[in-house]
């Protein structure tokens, strides 16, 4: 009886030896056949508001294509203050709604052109106009024209809003259609913001402004964009546009390169494409 309990205690500790072992062998196995974490790279971008908001709406469909990589767009901050903070290392991308200038590529600012945006003459979406040429535009921008039956529309008051002189857009609509011809004091209000513009536009009936296209296409706003002798703010030919791109210094480069490279990949020009960014 004794020797037999003996022998079932030594079948046990043989067992349990025999477990330990497995799962050593079992640890070492996994360990030496485990694929090393890759570590997440961040890339940080800031600027004009129109192109942070582009970046944020390509940002998911970037991440998916391009794994161990996060693109984080914080606050619009002007394009000035984007070039800023990669000059400062506190960004890795400017976003930028001009080319670099001079001195900005003397400091050896980089620059990646994404394509134009144009600058779109939009209204509320019952307004009923959808085309007008650039002496009508120029005539209701100036005030001469107050009522949209002057050009082809309902019996109404026009309502129009304005951006303040030294933003983007405006100075766009002057070089291009009004010149320095005053706007009219009887405006409805003079806006801070792309974002602004849009909601103001969209919830006021009879109203008319203007901003950069791509940006109320991105936000979903329900503004209509006016036909310019012919062509719509998406077209290659549309004659209010400006250029928009990426500035980053040659330190990031490497950091910078897959968001560049997805951009120009087949992926990359539909989604520009779907935001009515003209490539070219």
């Amino acid at each position: 009886m004794y020797s037999s309990r003996k022998l079932v205690i030594f079948l046990i500790l043989i067992a349990l030896l025999a477990i330990a072992a497995c799962t050593s062998d079992d640890e070492e196995e996994s360990k030496a056949t485990a694929v090393p974490t890759q570590e997440t790279i961040v890339i940080t971008a800031s600027g004009s508001g129109t192109v942070t908001l582009i970046l944020e709406t390509i940002e998911e469909a970037f991440e998916a294509d391009t794994p161990n990589y996060n693109l984080e767009v914080l606050s619009g901050s002007g394009t000035g203050g984007g070039i800023e903070g990669v000059f400062t290392d506190v960004l890795d991308i400017a976003a930028m709604a001009r080319p670099p200038e001079a001195d900005e590529t003397e400091q050896g600012l980089q620059y990646f052109k994404i394509g134009f945006a144009g600058d779109a003459i939009y209204t509320h979406p019952d307004v009923g106009v959808t085309a007008l040429s650039k002496e009508q535009i120029s005539g209701i921008f100036s005030g001469e024209i107050t009522n949209w039956s002057e050009v082809g529309g309902e019996d109404a008051d026009i309502i129009l809003f304005l951006r303040n002189d030294d933003d983007s857009s405006t100075q766009s609509l002057r070089s291009s259609i009004i010149g320095e011809t005053p706007f009219p004091e009887t405006a409805a209000q003079v806006l801070t913001s792309q974002n602004d513009m849009q909601m103001a536009v969209s919830g006021t009936p009879n109203s008319i402004g203007y901003g950069t296209w791509p940006s109320a296409v991105a936000s979903g706003t329900k503004v209509s964009p006016i036909e310019i002798d012919g062509e719509l703010p998406s077209s290659p030919d549309y004659s209010i546009k400006k250029e928009i791109g990426l500035g980053y210094v040659e330190a990031d480069s490497e950091r910078v390169q897959p968001l560049l490279d997805w951009l120009l990949s087949d992926k990359g020009q539909a989604a520009l494409q779907n935001l009515d960014i003209i490539i070219g």
